[in-house]
């Protein structure tokens, strides 16, 4: 009885810290930085800066994109792109703070 006793709370430790460490883990981005997604509508490369405009709600965001950093597009070809390559009418997501 004291082996199945024992068993059972070893069992639901290992299964506690196992979703635990899933749930931490899940919460993925560092504080204040969030993805944005929305359609190309303007690149300025001396700043290097992509005006996006967001699908669901239409606000105009101004996004900093790095040098060396990559955003995702929708081009199944290139997946991922620095902003040089980046063209108007191109749907994007970024990480921004």
């Amino acid at each position: 009885m004291k082996k199945i006793q024992k068993m059972s709370i070893g069992l639901a430790l290992f299964a506690l810290l196992a979703f635990g460490g899933v749930s931490a883990a899940a919460k993925g981005s560092a504080a204040g930085q969030r993805p944005i997604s929305g359609i190309v509508t303007r690149i300025d490369l001396r700043t290097r800066t992509a005006e996006l405009r967001e699908q669901g709600s239409g606000r105009t965001v101004a996004v900093q994109i790095p040098e060396g950093m990559t955003v995702k597009t929708n081009l199944s070809m290139a997946p991922a792109l620095t902003l040089e390559r980046l063209l108007p009418g191109m749907y994007i997501t970024a990480i921004v703070q």
